[in-house]
């Protein structure tokens, strides 16, 4: 699986809603995420407990500590596609989750890139072409987080 991913590059949908706390958000934040050298991008789609395989808590700790260790170098490109949207606006304010992130309704990035239906092969080190650098969820495995950090820590 990981060398099936490695090396590919991951396509993202236009027309996907990006907010903050469930509520629509500018443009340009979004945007800006995909002009980092090294984006963190995570798939969630609809099966299962949402806040089971969100882990939001986790993903804050993640996204603090690479914005301390890389200054604005790395994005954090989240797609949910919830099952229930009313659920994910309320688990976005239990845990104050106020990045953002990318509501695809239509699962369009998944018809696009063809994920596997595993969590831990929906998450990926990508570098600024959106090419794989590393696959695996850092909030799953602390191990990959040490990948995550130096496969970046390796070019900075």
């Amino acid at each position: 699986m990981v060398h099936e991913w490695v090396g590919k590059e991951i396509k993202f949908p236009a027309d996907v809603q990006c907010c903050i706390l469930g509520k629509d958000t500018v443009s340009t934040i979004c945007t800006d995420l995909f002009q980092k050298e090294y984006k963190v991008m995570l798939y969630v789609d609809s099966s299962g407990c949402s806040d089971c395989r969100l882990r939001l808590s986790q993903w804050k700790y993640l996204i603090n500590e690479a914005d301390g260790l890389f200054q604005d170098k790395v994005g954090f490109v989240f797609f949910f596609q919830p099952k229930d949207m009313q659920e994910m606006i309320y688990l976005f304010q239990q845990n104050e989750y106020d990045y953002p992130v990318f509501i695809d309704k239509n699962n369009a990035i998944n018809r696009l890139n063809h994920f596997s239906q595993e969590m831990k092969y929906q998450c990926f080190l990508l570098d600024k072409d959106n090419k794989v650098l590393v696959i695996g969820n850092p909030v799953l495995n602390p191990q990959i987080w040490e990948l995550y950090k130096e496969r970046i820590e390796r070019s900075t």
